[in-house]
């Protein structure tokens, strides 16, 4: 098994979209590119007097009827964000467009270079920043990047416009604008702007050279490059001291501003706090459960995974070394204290690449490791259900605001109470599992030719 490492929420699967507003919503362009500064607009024009009509079947969880929807418009390739923390490489296919209490769309509408072209090309996106009750344009972002097409480095919108954390852990947009003072691109300098949900700038920062045009950005921190051997440096969008990541560490989740070091089974689990470096705790220093404690041999140290839970808190899952039984505890990721001790689960064998499914509050969390779901309240350690021998098997993928449960559910898209497991009823065949709410209960679905935004109901 192995700790978690960077955690992604993509929102809707395969979602590609192009966009064209809708209703109850202002179109036209707020001040747009990162050198624009301060709150956006308050108002904006309508850009589209049609109103998408969802025709779809309902969605349980979901209201009956969207609140908002965008639709498509022209063959532009238009899609959710790409994700902040993520390089270039590891960019996730869907995306990620909640962002706090927005949606950020971003259209491609950069023209195709012709094959066997040298001349310099220019890529351009237009990012636009939707409030998630209303659809009402908060922002747009206008992104132009000046590009060698024979280079094979073709600006992407997934890099140019991403979904992140500021310093606090708040939600941000990330745009990285391009600026080239000579058209052979001898010199380029890429601009790091962070924004608020709101639309409001949080901070800049300007790098030059092809190595800081796509660099992963943590919790408001540009990760700088460097060997994989060597320690890396954070620096702070917008200037300050630069932090220091060992090179042996990772970031265990953008927002909450710890790294992790070790895989917990080879050499013990270390949590480490990302702005100073500083190891909080071990796992040697814990004690294990007493589940776990009585079948580890004398002297031997159980295994152990993190995962990410809510604000300070962690999911340490712990087995006893080479055992695939193992026990679910919550911890303070400050320090490693263990707040609730949970059910057991059974691992994988050999590896662990399925987080918990987490509720938006915390309290309750899902997950299928390898021989059926188990869910728990994290606060307490109570079971609350599992999946039994012989029932469907159960695949979480998230849990809605009001507690709704999507999961894989022998091949179908099903939706359960995440409280008692208890069947809502079935995704029809065409919808996707909405996989990322915003902070206000909104979801994006795709059907019908457009995008609608759904508020998440009761069950």
């Amino acid at each position: 098994m192995t700790t978690s490492r960077y955690l992604l929420r993509p929102v809707v699967a395969g979602t590609v979209l192009s966009l064209g507003l809708v209703t109850g919503c202002g179109g036209g362009d707020g001040p747009s590119g990162p050198k624009a500064t301060g709150q956006a607009a308050p108002e904006a024009s309508a850009s589209a007097a049609r109103q998408a009509l969802y025709t779809g079947d309902p969605i349980p969880g979901l209201a009956a009827q969207p609140a908002w929807s965008v639709l498509r418009r022209g063959d532009a390739n238009r899609r959710c964000a790409g994700s902040a923390a993520l390089p270039a490489e590891q960019q996730p296919r869907t995306g990620d467009c909640a962002v706090g209490d927005a949606f950020l769309l971003v259209e491609d509408l950069s023209a195709p270079a012709a094959s066997g072209e040298t001349r310099p090309r220019t890529a351009r996106f237009l990012a636009h920043l939707y409030d998630a009750a209303t659809g009402e344009e908060r922002r747009s972002f206008t992104v132009t990047c000046v590009y060698d097409p024979s280079g094979g480095d073709t600006p992407q919108a997934a890099t140019q416009v991403q979904v992140g954390t500021w310093k606090d852990g708040s939600p941000a947009v990330l745009i990285r604008d391009c600026e080239n003072t000579e058209a052979s691109g001898l010199k380029k300098a890429t601009v790091y702007t962070m924004y608020a949900p709101s639309g409001a700038k949080l901070g800049s920062s300007t790098y030059t050279g092809e190595d800081h045009a796509a660099l992963p950005v943590v919790r408001g921190h540009v990760l700088l490059p460097g060997a994989d051997y060597d320690d890396r440096s954070l620096a702070p969008i917008g200037g300050g001291r630069n932090l220091v990541l060992p090179a042996d560490a990772e970031p265990l989740d953008t927002g909450q501003g710890y790294a992790t070091r070790g895989d917990g089974v080879n050499e013990p689990l270390s949590v480490l706090d990302q702005g100073t470096g500083k190891t909080l705790w071990t796992t040697t220093d814990l004690t294990p459960p007493a589940d776990i404690a009585k079948q580890s041999e004398d002297g031997e140290e159980a295994d152990a995974s993190l995962y990410p839970l809510h604000g300070d808190q962690g999911i340490l899952v712990w087995s006893a070394s080479g055992s695939d039984d193992a026990v679910l505890t919550t911890v303070d990721l400050r320090t490693g204290a263990t707040l609730a001790v949970g059910p057991h689960t059974t691992l994988k064998q050999f590896t662990q690449n399925t987080g918990p499914v987490v509720a938006p509050d915390g309290r309750t969390a899902v997950v299928n490791f390898a021989e059926g779901a188990v869910a728990w309240d994290t606060r307490t350690g109570a079971e609350l259900w599992r999946q039994r021998t012989g029932d469907k098997e159960i695949r979480p993928h998230t849990v809605t605001p009001e507690g709704v449960l999507y999961a894989e559910f022998d091949q179908e898209d099903a939706a359960l109470a995440a409280g008692t497991g208890k069947l809502l009823g079935m995704l029809p065949e065409d919808a996707d599992i909405p996989l990322a709410f915003t902070t206000d209960g909104y979801t994006l679905v795709t059907a019908d030719n457009a995008l609608f935004a759904f508020a998440a109901t009761k069950p």
